[in-house]
């Protein structure tokens, strides 16, 4: 009774991810060479089996997915529709920069680099007033860096800091001042002593 009940949810977990390769098959929300996401798995699907699924990390490692992961958590497919995606970067100078020429230097950056798509344009965005910094976000599309979007940010973030420090422009590092309310009567005593 015990070796039937084993085989029993042996055979459902084998018939469960073989229902669900059937609906990846019918349904195509994967197909060969999307780029996908399912919880921390990152990669290309390279094979679709009737059981599992291979995807293929960066790190160009294989990681076999069963087939009823597809079904029952929210997978995302970067290239669903096609290959174009929006790749997003977060940039942050100080409060005494000129907003307009960091718009233009931004921009200009994105238009001259090779993996960067003039159609649809590259757009910054003003986000938000910072802490100890004003927050923009550079938003480009890509089309050849889909499978590797942080060498994309890497480069882009080079050619930002290069046109940066050569127009003058400083970014920031969190500042805080701190304000003494009270203090004991001896202290300034003591560390004018030890500053001597």
């Amino acid at each position: 009774g015990a070796l039937g009940i084993g085989v029993g949810l042996g055979l459902q977990n084998a018939v469960s991810n073989f229902v669900a390769g059937l609906i990846l098959l019918l349904e195509h929300p994967i197909k060969l060479g999307d780029r996908i996401q399912v919880g921390e798995t990152y990669g290309d699907v390279i094979q679709i089996g009737a059981r599992s699924t291979w995807v293929r990390t960066n790190d160009n490692v294989v990681i076999i997915l069963p087939n009823s992961e597809f079904i029952n958590k929210p997978v995302t497919n970067w290239t669903a529709n096609d290959r174009q995606v929006r790749i997003s970067l977060d940039v942050g100078v100080a409060y005494s920069t000129n907003t307009e020429l960091v718009r233009e230097i931004l921009t200009a950056v994105a238009k001259l680099h090779e993996d960067v798509l003039s159609d649809p344009p590259p757009e910054v965005l003003f986000v938000e007033f910072g802490e100890s910094s004003l927050n923009f976000v550079l938003r480009v599309w890509t089309i050849t860096q889909v499978q590797y979007p942080l060498r994309l940010k890497s480069s882009l973030n080079f050619d930002i800091f290069k046109a940066f420090a050569k127009n003058g422009i400083e970014v920031p590092f969190p500042q805080r001042d701190i304000h003494i309310k009270s203090v004991q009567a001896d202290i300034p005593l003591r560390l004018n002593r030890e500053s001597q």
